[in-house]
């Protein structure tokens, strides 16, 4: 496929284009075809390891309510109070974007310093791993340090592009997709340096933010390879049907 898009990554047979989704959105026909057919050849490239050394990082997240084991912790408001009602009202407003089992990630890995990383080897900010659902959504600052492992092996840089929104494919749409779709293995280690810096071996890297967005299919359907995936050329299916909640409970017990 010959796809004529700007690039954030293009290293060791890994690409990772910059695409233009509002010709989805408000475009002709063909442009959004064209849209969607980049989006798919951003997913067709590029698999779980466990971390050798603690991640260096702190995260807040905001799930789905109605968990009795695992409530939202939210802050000691009435419904009535200044924000907390233009909140209530917005809430109310988008009943199909906050009805499903999608999770929002706040990062924070704080400042470390060089030593830390260069003592230990195998030290990442965030080890290497697939995310488990559908879509991830991924807000960054201008630090660094997401790698993405390309089709070689190799972990390659996807430096920050301004104005962007990293889209990264999980393990419930390669099972879709009967790995049409890759999960991309990816981690976060140190940033680079700037241009013109030095990180001494007294130095400290500084903090890095940002704000993941987990699309999960809801808890209660089964995830089979779709038809037009597998058969024929295309081979056979690679995955048992299996259900989504019990899918995403299993992951994470074996990560924590």
């Amino acid at each position: 496929m010959s796809i004529e898009t700007a690039k954030a990554v293009d290293a060791d047979n890994l690409v990772i284009p910059i695409i233009n989704f509002s010709n989805f959105l408000t475009g002709s026909p063909s442009q959004r075809l064209q849209t969607a057919k980049s989006i798919l050849y951003g997913f067709r490239t590029a698999a779980l390891l466990k971390a050798q050394a603690p991640d260096l990082k702190e995260s807040f997240e905001i799930g789905r309510e109605g968990e009795e084991e695992l409530p939202n912790n939210w802050p000691p408001i009435t419904p009535e109070d200044g924000d907390a009602k233009e909140f209530k009202r917005d809430h109310a407003s988008f009943p199909r974007l906050i009805a499903g089992d999608n999770t929002l990630r706040l990062l924070h890995y704080p400042p470390a310093k060089a030593s830390v990383f260069r003592e230990n080897k195998l030290q990442v900010r965030a080890g290497e791993h697939t995310d488990y659902g559908s879509i991830t959504l991924l807000f960054q600052d201008d630090r660094g340090g997401l790698q993405v492992k390309s089709p070689k092996g190799t972990f390659v840089d996807a430096t920050p592009v301004p104005g962007t929104v990293v889209v990264n494919a999980g393990d419930l749409l390669a099972r879709w997709s009967n790995d049409l779709i890759k999960s991309t293995l990816h981690r976060v280690v140190e940033p680079p340096p700037k241009e013109g810096q030095e990180i001494g071996e007294e130095g400290v890297y500084p903090a890095r933010y940002s704000m993941a967005y987990f699309c999960n299919p809801n808890f209660d359907r089964m995830i089979e390879a779709i038809e037009g995936t597998y058969g024929g050329e295309m081979g056979e299916r690679k995955y048992e049907g299996i259900n989504s909640g019990e899918y995403l409970v299993q992951r994470l017990a074996a990560t924590y």
